[in-house]
């Protein structure tokens, strides 16, 4: 194999208990979302729900319809809600769906009666983040009615924090108390509004069921999260690691160029390794959510000029064996190149761990499991 992502099971375990253990009575609701924060959803659903997982949350139908076509009989729910045509798919796969209104409820009553199966769904509430959810004061008229149509079951509510990462905390505090008026009472179903930063951060809100979801797979959602979970004695295992190998190694005399642009020009005879991994695989692309003021723009690029003119290579480096090596040059679509000129003995086939970012890294890229 060229190159692959390579998971610990063994660090999701310990990444599971870690959190049940900070969790206390709380049932573990595990997301597995985008293929599991990348890390292969069906085999670390299993590896959840072998540890004792109450359900798995997903995005999608689709994502919860691989998850049962992988075997799995665990409790999935969706987080976000499924178009009507979507509907018999969840049922037929007893897949459970966010709702988050009384219309909602009796489309899927109805087609539940015609498929003699039961449509298992829970509320979704919106308390703030305003994408998905039922207003707070219509919770009580949605549930009450609700239960009482035939081949439905309301298993749940749950609401989604839109500031749980930030250090202030007034927001996330609104919108638990606009959660826990608008359920006030419904005390035999599920409720859960801790994802993984509320779970850390807020005791309160492990209700009686958490979301964890970056946190199992070894990572904090912000660094001042991190000092809160260590201060609770939360530590996590990092179970992902992106590996290629050596496809050739390249002599280049002094004044020879490299790559595409030639952009790289030896200052001395060189050796240069040339790896099965480029830009198309996920090396060095950055998920980039946010949209940049033009302010924030210009101090980013001020600060990567400063990187640059510090390290010329932009401290772009990988590793082989304990040994550091920069990439030089531009990184292709699907290959880029180390120096290995202090390292005679690297030769083809060597296995070499880079760096990347989990959910840039390329879907196809085989996800090989060890412990």
């Amino acid at each position: 194999m060229l190159t692959w992502i390579e998971i610990n099971r063994a660090a999701l375990r310990h990444n599971y208990a870690a959190i049940q253990t900070l969790a206390g009575d709380a049932k573990m609701i595990c997301v597995v979302k985008a293929n599991a924060y990348g890390c292969g959803a069906p085999e670390c659903a299993r590896i959840f729900a072998d540890a004792g997982a109450q359900m798995l949350a997903v995005t999608r139908v689709d994502e919860g319809l691989e998850l049962r076509e992988s075997g799995l009989q665990t409790p999935v729910l969706t987080l976000a809600p499924a178009l009507p045509d979507e509907y018999e798919t969840a049922i037929r796969g007893d897949i459970t769906l966010a709702i988050g209104s009384l219309e909602e409820a009796m489309k899927l009553s109805e087609l539940a009666v015609k498929l003699g199966r039961t449509a298992r769904v829970q509320l979704k509430v919106n308390t703030g983040m305003n994408r998905f959810g039922a207003l707070p004061e219509s919770v009580a008229e949605i549930v009450g009615r609700g239960r009482k149509l035939p081949f439905l079951e309301i298993s749940g509510a749950f609401t989604h924090l839109a500031n749980a990462a930030e250090r202030d905390e007034t927001r996330t505090r609104e919108q638990f108390d606009l959660f826990n008026d608008a359920v006030f009472g419904l005390t035999d179903i599920s409720l859960h509004v801790a994802n993984s930063s509320a779970l850390v951060r807020f005791a309160e809100m492990r209700l009686s069921a958490v979301r964890p979801g970056t946190l199992l797979y070894g990572q904090f959602p912000d660094g001042f999260i991190g000092k809160i979970g260590a201060q609770n004695g939360l530590t996590l295992r990092d179970p992902w690691t992106a590996k290629t190998r050596v496809m050739s190694v390249q002599n280049v005399v002094k004044g020879d160029s490299f790559g595409y642009g030639s952009e790289w020009t030896a200052t001395r005879d060189s050796r240069l390794a040339i790896l099965g991994i480029g830009w198309a695989d996920g090396l060095l692309m950055e998920p980039h959510a946010r949209v940049e003021s033009p302010a924030e723009a210009v101090k980013a690029g001020l600060k990567r000029a400063a990187r640059l003119k510090k390290t010329p290579n932009g401290g772009r480096t990988v590793k082989l064996g304990d040994r550091s090596f920069a990439l030089v040059g531009r990184v292709a679509m699907q290959t880029c190149a180390i120096d290995v000129t202090e390292a005679p003995d690297v030769t083809v086939g060597a296995e070499v761990i880079v760096p990347m970012r989990r959910l840039a890294a390329r879907q196809g890229l085989a996800r090989v499991y060890v412990d």
